[in-house]
């Protein structure tokens, strides 16, 4: 069953079911992470793409310190990156988001725009994906800790046993994998996107773009999780964690807080304390 889902084995009907999953999924959300999702995968992408039609493609230092948020939300805790991104002065943004955009124009190869995008503070390989996904939704893939595991899973499933259980890998999405988030990681995500979108669009007689692919990663990775667990491969994965991932207690909470048998839900109280880091 879960072999049927690896990227190189997938077929374009399942790959669209999971693609339509990302969907259902975000009807879930909280109003906050809803507009957040607005903001990275419609609002900013149409900003840029007119800026580019006017002469000069750009990110505003607010555009970026939003995306950096959604991606707080939505991946890896890091209490330090919000603080790091808006250190960056507003006009550094400016010039730098548009020189990365300048290469991009050039050369498809992300890798030089991945290196200028990286000279920002609080800006590694896999923000700076993101910053050039909007930039160019159809062919730059986001560096998702989901789609990174899931572009790599067929390897892991086929390679060597010993090995897999010696690198803790399971056969269910490597979701533990360890992630080192760098260019050259990045490099290999890019080639396997795009080799995965060229068969996946040929198959479907129609552009498949890496933020499709994107967006099914993080769905066909959240299901195999619920399978797992139990639950059904293929229907609404898990919305994103409110309490745990966008507010964790202290130390010295977590030895004395007395948590009641019945929790009624996440602490609104949590959510008002701000984004992930």
């Amino acid at each position: 069953m879960l072999t049927k889902l690896t990227p190189d084995t997938i077929t374009y009907e399942d790959f669209e079911t999971y693609l339509t999953g990302y969907d259902l999924n975000k009807k879930r959300l909280p109003d906050k992470f809803e507009g957040l999702q607005e903001l990275r995968y419609k609002d900013v992408p149409e900003v840029v793409a007119q800026r580019k039609k006017d002469g000069e493609a750009f990110l505003e230092k607010s555009e970026v310190q939003s995306l950096v948020e959604w991606k707080l939300k939505f991946g890896t805790y890091r209490p330090s990156l919000a603080k790091l991104v808006a250190s960056n002065p507003v006009e550094d943004v400016r010039k730098t988001t548009s020189s990365a955009f300048s290469l991009m124009s050039d050369d498809p190869d992300p890798s030089k725009a991945i290196s200028t995008l990286s000279k920002l503070k609080g800006i590694g390989p896999a923000t700076a994906s993101l910053l050039l996904s909007c930039y160019d939704p159809e062919t730059i893939p986001f560096f998702s800790d989901e789609l990174f595991r899931w572009l790599h899973w067929q390897s892991d499933v086929n390679g060597n046993t010993k090995k897999r259980k010696s690198e803790g890998l399971k056969d269910d999405g490597n979701a533990n994998r360890k992630i080192n988030y760098t260019a050259k990681e990045y490099a290999s995500i890019f080639e396997k996107t795009t080799a995965l979108r060229k068969r996946l669009s040929e198959d479907a007689g129609e552009t498949v773009t890496a933020v499709d692919i994107e967006k099914a990663a993080y769905t066909i990775s959240k299901s195999v999780q619920d399978e797992k667990a139990g639950g059904r491969i293929g229907v609404e994965p898990e919305a994103p964690a409110e309490t745990k991932d966008l507010c964790p207690p202290s130390p010295k909470r977590r030895k004395t807080r007395k948590i009641p048998e019945m929790e009624p839900g996440p602490s609104t109280k949590c959510l008002q304390k701000g984004p992930r880091g």
